[in-house]
């Protein structure tokens, strides 16, 4: 036994191989080994996670021997693919393959984070599979366990693919109605309610090994401006913050992987300014790139020892006002460890600046503007998420045919109606739901990319009588005859944070008329549940949370 022991030692010492179970192993790489022989540039590019949606603005659903010359280039901590890059399940795991193998080509030691906004509901990246509720859909079934069982079909289905880390969930809380960002992609306006529910969220991700994502800290559900499109300003102060829009994070801080943060100003609690590039005005740091945010509060205050990753840079919150390196030069001396997709891979150009950008903040941090320690804190964090999940082994793939059999199978496909029926909330009804499938029906809607889920409402419950009319154009000179005909009358609201006024007002229009008629009339809002309370001479209110198989559901359980 002795002299086994010994030759299996010696074996072991001579090749660097390890034995379990009778099978050999290449050593792991410590992350203290692997962080140290990493030079200043490989550093910074862990720390950068590009996107690669197109390639001279086409769809992006291979590599091509650019791209992959740039993953082999620099050691990118990660890359997040968009719909562009989802063709179906088999072709999005070759990509996923094909990225993790260019990448190491390149002699690195670990695998990137391959990341998705794959929430659910309106904010569903993937082209086919299991398409979940939204997250005020799931808060509506009443039930959080509902909230573990989309993430869980969620995680696996991203998992077989490839992919490795989700953002998500959306922890936003809903308190201001008429933002225009966040709406049904929060569980609810109750910070007790978004705190457990997003809770079961991390946990079915989990379930699967798949990283989760809390955003967007500090909060973005009080907002009255899109960062994609401007630079919010919240007038709160952080007592008040404590309140609603940090419960989440202060209770789920130590079960997520990521947090990401928003691009909004908080001129009661960071008050340092700077001046806009593009308008020459003065304007308040942003959360995104603010150390009173995500060193002195997130970490400080609330303990959180995850990865911060900050939201999109190509936003215009921060690309309109910031130059490209000086915003991610403040991010990091803020506390990110990850900056999302300040560079691009989508084109020969968008290299050469992935080059330039690279250069220049490794010459901020050889002047010292970025000291090497706070690059080494984000690395090390980096890395040890990486070895959490596996990804220091450069060894395993997915497999193309398991995801093609997996993703949308009949089984998720069952949990994905489940949740979708059980999400539809009846607000009023006066006698007259269920309508039944003898009864004719008119059905007025003003978006022609919801009218396939309402057809698939009404196949499924079986109705036997029902036209459909368009409102998009206002209302059809063939309104009236079209409600005498009907016995029921269904007007579908669809407004989205504050918007579509018109189409409230068309909705009033048809209830009266339907009213005069002596038809019922029922509302179903597919979009904000608050359109509903416009509606209140409708015979029936329903609310379903969002588009596609929330519609469908909604649909068939008004007729059934």
């Amino acid at each position: 036994m002795r002299r086994f022991t010994s030759i299996l030692l010696a074996c072991v010492m001579a090749t660097g191989v390890s034995c379990n179970n009778g099978s050999y192993a290449k050593a792991k790489e410590s992350v203290e080994a692997i962080a140290s022989s990493m030079t200043v540039e490989q550093k910074l590019a862990q720390m950068i996670m590009p996107s690669m949606r197109t390639w001279n603005d086409k769809e992006l659903t291979s590599l091509n021997s650019e791209i992959t010359g740039a993953l082999k280039k620099y050691d990118f901590g990660g890359v997040i693919l968009f719909s562009q890059n989802t063709k179906d399940a088999a072709q999005t795991t070759k990509l996923i393959n094909s990225i993790q193998k260019a990448h190491l080509s390149g002699g690195f030691k670990s695998k990137m984070f391959v990341a998705v906004d794959q929430e659910g509901g309106r904010v569903t990246r993937l082209k086919t599979g299991t398409k979940l509720p939204g997250n005020m859909a799931v808060a509506a079934t009443g039930d959080a366990a509902n909230a573990f069982k989309a993430a869980n079909v969620i995680g696996e289905e991203l998992a077989v693919q490839g992919f490795n880390l989700d953002f998500a969930p959306v922890v936003d809380v809903n308190s201001n109605p008429a933002n225009p960002v966040i709406g049904v992609r929060s569980f609810s306006e109750n910070p007790n309610v978004v705190t457990q529910f997003g809770l079961q969220y991390v946990n079915g991700l989990h379930g699967q090994s798949v990283m989760t994502c809390l955003k967007h800290f500090p909060g973005h559900g009080d907002t009255d401006v899109d960062s994609h499109t401007g630079l919010p300003k919240v007038n709160k102060t952080y007592e008040e913050l404590v309140k609603t829009e940090l419960v989440p994070y202060a209770s789920l801080a130590s079960a997520s992987d990521f947090i990401m943060t928003a691009h909004i100003q908080y001129p009661q609690i960071e008050k340092e300014m700077c001046v806009s590039k593009s308008s020459g005005q003065k304007i308040y740091l942003p959360a995104t790139l603010s150390k009173k945010f995500l060193t002195e509060i997130l970490r400080g205050k609330l303990g959180y020892k995850g990865l911060i990753i900050t939201d999109s840079m190509e936003m215009d919150a921060i690309s309109t006002n910031f130059d490209k390196v000086d915003a991610s030069a403040r991010a990091i001396n803020a506390g990110a460890d990850i900056i999302l997709m300040p560079v691009s891979l989508t084109s020969s150009k968008s290299l050469k600046d992935v080059d330039a950008y690279i250069e220049a903040l490794a010459a901020k941090v050889k002047s010292g503007e970025i000291s090497e320690a706070r690059l080494n804190d984000s690395v090390m964090r980096i890395l040890q998420a990486k070895d959490k999940y596996g990804l220091l082994d450069t060894s395993v793939e997915a497999s193309p045919k398991k995801a093609a059999s997996l993703v949308g199978s009949k089984q998720h496909k069952a949990v994905e109606w489940e949740l979708a029926t059980a999400g539809v909330k009846e607000e009023k009804n006066d006698g007259v739901c269920p309508v039944g499938k003898d009864k004719k029906v008119v059905i007025f809607y003003p978006k022609k990319d919801e009218l396939s889920a309402i057809k698939s409402g009404v196949q499924k419950a079986g109705a036997k009588s029902v036209t459909y009319v368009s409102t998009e154009g206002g209302l059809p000179a063939t309104a009236d005859s079209d409600i005498q005909k009907a016995d029921v009358v269904v007007c579908i609201s669809s407004c989205a944070m504050g918007e579509d006024l018109k189409n409230t007002a068309s909705v009033n229009v048809l209830i009266e008329k339907a009213k005069t008629s002596g038809k019922k009339s029922v509302v179903l809002s597919t979009n904000l549940p608050y359109d509903l309370a416009n509606y209140n001479n409708a015979d029936a209110l329903l609310a379903c949370y969002g588009p596609g198989i929330n519609v469908t559901a909604a649909i068939y359980k008004l007729f059934s």
